[in-house]
C-alpha cells in the first residue's frame, strides 16, 4: 500500500480542496482543514512544506518515516519528478496547468479572488500564511500589523516591504502568477493520475479513478 498520495498542482488550481476530497477515502487519513472565505486551507503531514517556495534543502526537512495504516494525502506545488527523488514509489495526482487561454484567464481570476482577496480567520492562520510564503522573521511590528484585518494580498505587501495599496497588490500578484517555476503537464502513467485544469468541474470522475487505484 502507498504511504502518501501527493496532489501536485500549480498555485491557485484548487489542489487543497481536491486533497481533502481524496483524503475522505476509507484508506486515507482524512485531512484536517479550515475554510477561509472561499479557500480551503489544509493541514498535511509535512506541515505545508511542499506548498512553500522551493527549498533546495527540502530533502533534509521531510520526515520519510511515516507510520500509519492509512495513506497520508499531501498537497504539493512540487512536481512528481522532483518528489520522486525521495518518494519514488508513492501515488501522484496531478492537476495540469491550463492548456487554453480561457483556462489561464480563469485560473488567474480564481487565484486572485480566492487567495489574494480572502482573509484568514485568526492570527494563528495569518502567521501560518506568512511562514508558508517567506522565511522572513516575524518582528514585533509585523506581529502588530498581522493582528489587524488583512487580506492575503495585503500580507504579501508586508512580506515585500511595500505599502498596502491596490496597485501594489496587483503588481505583486502578477509577478507571482506568471513566475511559475514549472507549469505541470503530465499524462496518466503508473502511479500517476492526471486531470486537466479545464476539467476540474468533473472531478468526481477523477476521485473514482483514484479510489480504484489505491
Amino acid at each position: 500500500m502507498f504511504r502518501f498520495i501527493f496532489v501536485c498542482y500549480n498555485h491557485g488550481a484548487g489542489g487543497e480542496k481536491l486533497s481533502v476530497q481524496i483524503s475522505k477515502n476509507a484508506k486515507c487519513n482524512t485531512l484536517k482543514y479550515d475554510v477561509m472565505d472561499k479557500r480551503t486551507w489544509s493541514y498535511d503531514y509535512f506541515n505545508k512544506l511542499f506548498l512553500k517556495p522551493y527549498d533546495k534543502n527540502w530533502k533534509d526537512k521531510c520526515d520519510t518515516t511515516a507510520k500509519s495504516e492509512l495513506i497520508h494525502v499531501v498537497p504539493s506545488h512540487y512536481s512528481p519528478s522532483t518528489l520522486r527523488e525521495v518518494f519514488p514509489d508513492e501515488f501522484y495526482v496531478v492537476i495540469n496547468y491550463p492548456k487554453t487561454a480561457g483556462g489561464v484567464c480563469t485560473l488567474k481570476g480564481s487565484t486572485y479572488e480566492k487567495v489574494w482577496c480572502t482573509k484568514h480567520n485568526n492570527l494563528h492562520q495569518k502567521l501560518g500564511y506568512w511562514r508558508v510564503n517567506t522565511n522572513r522573521e516575524i518582528t514585533r511590528d509585523i506581529m502588530k500589523q498581522l493582528n489587524q484585518e488583512l487580506t492575503n494580498g495585503e500580507i504579501q505587501c508586508l512580506i515585500n516591504d511595500m505599502s498596502i495599496s491596490e496597485n501594489n497588490i496587483r503588481t505583486l500578484f502578477n509577478q507571482n502568477f506568471y513566475d511559475v517555476p514549472e507549469k505541470l503537464n503530465y499524462t496518466d502513467a503508473e502511479n500517476i493520475i492526471t486531470i486537466e485544469y479545464e476539467a476540474l468541474q468533473t472531478r468526481h470522475e477523477l476521485l473514482e479513478k483514484v479510489n480504484e487505484r489505491i
